[in-house]
């Protein structure tokens, strides 16, 4: 979905895809922390426990599964190495509009 933000003074019309703010969001927000929302985000606190060892690739397959979750298409993700930290650069695919149904 694609929506359109305000016209700045003297600007143009600006175009804001909401896929992109809205894996921002769900990636942002430790889950239980919005009121209205409480299943929204990432549990961040599970994985940041003193006593719980992880590896990266375990919590970047938890990433995307959430996104998914939510309705986010990723279609790849970068990993980029910086002074001993991680960040992950995350590409979202199209959102996707279906006219069939699905049977299960």
């Amino acid at each position: 979905m694609i929506d359109i933000t305000i016209v700045e003074q003297g600007k143009d019309m600006q175009i804001y895809d909401t896929q992109v703010g809205r894996a921002a969001n769900i990636l942002s927000v430790q889950i239980g922390d919005l009121e209205y929302a409480q299943a929204l985000g990432i549990d961040l606190r599970y994985f940041l426990a003193e006593d719980f060892k992880f590896e990266n690739s375990s919590f970047r397959a938890y990433l995307v599964e959430t996104l998914a979750n939510w309705g986010v298409n990723v279609s790849s993700v970068t990993t980029v190495i910086e002074a001993l930290y991680n960040r992950y650069l995350f590409n979202l695919a199209p959102e996707e509009n279906s006219t069939g149904l699905i049977a299960r």
